[in-house]
């Protein structure tokens, strides 16, 4: 009755924790026309930030031209707000002014011939342009008039040598250098065009699976080994600062970045890509499997999810920088707009994909004027789109730029009036955190950046802080932590002493059942002593009071939700608010109870000695380290940060290492296993425990099926006969 109780609770608990996933994750699948996203993927809607303005069909009357546009591939705005469109289908470049009147159309001319399917153009502040005529393998210069100036082919290099140049998308520098996208690299031509380096390639790591086989592989093997290249860049454009920004398909470090003199990305990462060893089932398991988790659990450029909550994994397609370095992208899937300042904070997400006026079905290009209105090329629909910032956008804009330029005043002042239009605004309180930490109001940064959950500030400030207390209180500080220690080290001295009586005490009281208080010091002595406490356990398995672990079970719960409201929060693992009760408990419990049954099914049928009570009793009481290191740990945990974060994660694995080897030798000792045959059997038993989640999880969908079924019954009755 017992085990029914058990496993009807641990049912119920998973049922209503995926339930209330599947409600978070619905909502974060909505949102406004204009939003910001948070590592947790939830859309946060915002006051409008762009309005289209005008939307440009086809060239107007010019001449007897074409008047739509067929396939265009990109757009440029000059430094004069002079647009140029790169018209493919046409295999023209279409000119226009300031105010989208049509001055030009190029087509090129005798000495250069006619342009070839041109993906990409690039125009100097005198007018000259740089054309990127796909079709014919080569880079046009032209004059402002469109009169060929010279041409560029594939540099002659044993590093280009025998791959095909096609260039399609390009950037001059004022030295004159011309960057091509190429592939998984940028190539660099000088003014003469020879080659001067490839650019920018995203580092892939070390893989030791592909050095072992390698190593091992015949000649012949070597051979089919697929060779790993770097992910592929798709766009670049340059900055006012000189450097080169670009959007590719790399995953791992970052699909947007900011190259500098030599290549290297100094934008905002994901993680840095070194040295590691590769596992084929992890590897499955987060790039198949998991990938909505890993997609939500951390800062992702553009969003993972589309607006119907499927996966997806962003292309964005073209990006552009205005003077004040806002980084500006347009994402193909989605066909939504994302904006980023210069530590790769999101500004504002918007558009979409359709057909009305700010979406769009397949954008191919973006480019932004002086004025910061930003032009949105679309394949397509042949069409582009103009939008104007609002009020609230440009104040962001100043906020974000003055900050970059150290003016903490004026940054604080617009922050603030960011605040005043949108209080929900995250990335404003972040900015007053960051201007309190430059000002040296540690505190005041500490108070603010929590508001938003900005746990890299906080322990910024907070590292500052402690210092400053450390310096004003020296002397006090030291005393208490010299108080703090010695009762520590008399509290530990107590428990291992009372915790070895404990344990002679059951050993020696034969006829005497294990008292509850007395129990609870033997998990304890468990945890110092484990194969003592098991042969203790073994041969005494008549006297254990089974009233202990279903005890340590309900300290550990309570253990668990102190930690959730004590630990600090630079370290904590989640807010406060969003900690549900019932999650909790089967994250912490699903283990130790489904061990239970499943280590009882494998040890039956292997000539096992062990009964139910005491399977339960130690898989119970391998809870203990977790209480032990936990309890003092969520309050050491208030004089550490976010920096300190790799030395705190070393206690939490050191209480699931306590816990295993529990496991570990209560197979062991309780059922007189070899070394071998209890290794072998705990992974037989971890299979029984996949074997009883997936059961598990199975019931869940199908009874979930079942209520749906009968709720859809109910409801056609009730409006057919009610």
């Amino acid at each position: 009755m017992k085990l029914k109780r058990i496993g009807a609770s641990l049912l119920t608990c998973l049922l209503f924790v995926m339930l209330v996933s599947t409600d978070v994750y619905a909502s974060s699948s909505t949102g406004a026309q204009n939003y910001v996203t948070g590592n947790d993927s939830y859309r946060m809607p915002i006051p409008q930030c762009y309005n289209v303005v005008e939307t440009i069909n086809n060239i107007g009357a010019f001449e007897d031209e074409e008047r739509y546009f067929k396939n265009p591939q990109d757009i440029f705005v000059d430094s004069y707000d002079n647009v140029y469109i790169v018209d493919t289908g046409y295999n023209r470049i279409v000119k226009m002014n300031s105010d989208m009147e049509t001055v030009n159309i190029f087509y090129g001319d005798e000495e250069s011939g006619s342009f070839n399917a041109p993906e990409g153009i690039f125009v100097e502040d005198d007018g000259d342009m740089y054309l990127a005529d796909t079709g014919n393998k080569r880079i046009l210069h032209l004059s402002p008039e469109g009169k060929f100036v010279e041409q560029f082919t594939n540099p002659d290099s044993e590093l280009t040598s025998g791959a095909a140049f096609n260039p399609s998308k390009l950037v001059v520098s004022p030295t004159g250098y011309m960057y091509v996208v190429r592939g998984e690299n940028i190539m660099a031509i000088d003014g003469s065009g020879g080659f001067s380096g490839l650019y920018g390639q995203t580092d892939i790591g070390y893989n030791l699976t592909e050095m072992i086989l390698r190593v091992v592989a015949s000649e012949q093997q070597k051979k089919s080994i697929v060779k790993r290249t770097a992910s592929s860049y798709i766009n670049v454009t340059m900055g006012s600062d000189g450097m080169i920004y670009a959007t590719s398909m790399e995953r791992e470090e970052g699909e947007i970045k900011k190259l500098n003199s030599i290549g290297t990305n100094v934008y905002r990462k994901y993680k840095t890509v070194g040295n590691s060893i590769s596992n084929p089932i992890t590897e499955f398991i987060e790039k198949k499997l998991l990938k909505s988790v890993v997609a939500s659990n951390s800062f992702k450029f553009g969003e993972y999810f589309d607006d119907e909550g499927m996966y997806m994994e962003p292309i964005f397609r073209d990006i552009a920088v205005d003077d004040d370095g806002i980084v500006t992208v347009i994402e193909e899937l989605n066909g939504k707009v994302y904006q980023y300042d210069q530590e790769g904070n999101m500004l504002v997400a918007f558009g979409g994909k359709g057909e009305s006026a700010g979406t769009f079905t397949m954008p191919s290009a973006i480019d932004v004027d002086s004025k910061g209105n930003i032009y949105i090329l679309d394949r397509i629909n042949a069409n582009v789109q103009i939008f104007e910032p609002t009020e609230f956008i440009l104040l962001v804009h100043q906020a974000a730029t003055r900050y970059g330029e150290g003016d903490y005043t004026a940054s604080y002042d617009l922050w603030q009036k960011v605040l005043d239009i949108d209080e929900n605004y995250d990335l404003a309180h972040v900015g007053i955190a960051k201007t309190y930490y430059k000002q040296g109001e540690f505190k005041l940064s500490m108070d603010e950046s929590k508001l938003v959950s900005d746990r890299d500030v906080y322990t910024q400030a907070f590292d500052e802080y402690v210092y400053v207390v450390l310096r004003q209180n020296f002397v006090l500080v030291l005393v208490i932590a010299l108080a703090i220690i010695v009762g520590v080290l008399l509290l530990v001295s107590y428990l291992i002493k009372t915790s070895k009586k404990a344990y002679w005490s059951f050993l020696n009281e034969k006829t005497k059942k294990m008292g509850v208080v007395q129990g609870l010091k033997y998990a304890f002595h468990m945890v110092l002593h484990p194969i003592d406490a098991m042969e203790g356990i073994r041969y005494n398995k008549s006297r254990i009071n089974m009233k202990v672990p279903f005890l340590i079970l309900i300290i550990a719960y309570i253990v668990r939700i102190a930690y959730i409201y004590i630990v600090h929060f630079p370290l904590a693992s989640m807010e406060v608010a969003d900690a549900n009760l019932v999650f909790e408990a089967v994250k912490l419990w699903i283990v130790p109870i489904s061990w239970i049954p499943a280590s009882f099914a494998a040890t039956s049928i292997s000539g096992g000695e062990t009964k139910f009570p005491e399977i339960t009793f130690t898989s119970a009481l391998s809870l203990t380290p977790y209480i032990i290191i936990n309890l003092p740990l969520m309050f050491l945990s208030n004089i550490w940060s976010k920096s300190q974060q790799s030395w705190y994660g070393v206690f939490s694995v050191l209480a699931y290492i306590g816990m295993f080897l529990i496991l570990y030798f209560a197979m062991m000792i309780l059922n007189n296993y070899t070394m071998k045959k209890t290794i072998g059997m705990m992974f037989v038993s971890a299979f029984m425990m996949l074997v009883i989640w997936l059961v598990l999880g199975l019931f869940y969908v199908l009874s979930g099926r079942l209520i749906q079924f009968i709720f859809t019954l109910f409801t056609e009755f009730k409006l057919n006969f009610l």
